[in-house]
């Protein structure tokens, strides 16, 4: 087993188990491979895999990254700046709930010490929003604006 350092912000993480990858795997009985996998603003991060060969193991790899950004309709990264305790916070995952199918929502907690930097910007304005990395709106959900901006998004996904 390999394992590789990372010290950027995870957010998302899943465990993917390939039990032979496609059937030329399944044939030559090369066995499974798992990998660990953490997204960080929309990039995949490879933390660690386990297998029986290492080209096994970059092959597979590679073909999963050309699956998942083979995907014409990448969403929209809606980051959601939050503390615990935060009502305003909570009560704005729940008006978003209608929408959670047209953006990730990633939620990056201004308390914790990578964080410092966002805590000094934001800590008397959360909840605050930002789209893809732009500033969208703070306080609380203006869905007219947030509409608006998943409509811009998708026109430019759909044309490109």
């Amino acid at each position: 087993m390999e394992t590789c350092q990372t010290s950027w912000p995870l957010f998302f993480k899943f465990h993917y188990r390939l039990a032979a990858y496609c059937s030329y795997y399944k044939e030559q009985s090369l066995g499974h491979i798992s990998l660990l996998l953490y997204f960080s603003f929309g990039r995949i991060k490879m933390l660690w895999f386990q297998g029986n060969t290492m080209q096994l193991a970059k092959h597979s790899f590679q073909l999963l990254l050309r699956n998942l950004s083979s995907s014409k309709t990448a969403l929209p990264v809606l980051t959601l700046f939050t503390k615990d305790p935060c009502p305003l916070c909570d009560e704005a995952k729940e008006v978003l709930g209608p929408y959670k199918n047209r953006f990730i929502l990633q939620e990056v907690d201004i308390t914790l010490p990578e964080n410092s930097a966002w805590y000094d910007r934001y800590k008397f304005d959360i909840p605050v929003f930002h789209l893809n990395g732009q500033f969208l709106m703070m306080h609380r959900v203006n869905i007219s604006k947030l509409e608006k901006q998943l409509q811009k998004l998708e026109q430019q996904g759909a044309r490109g």
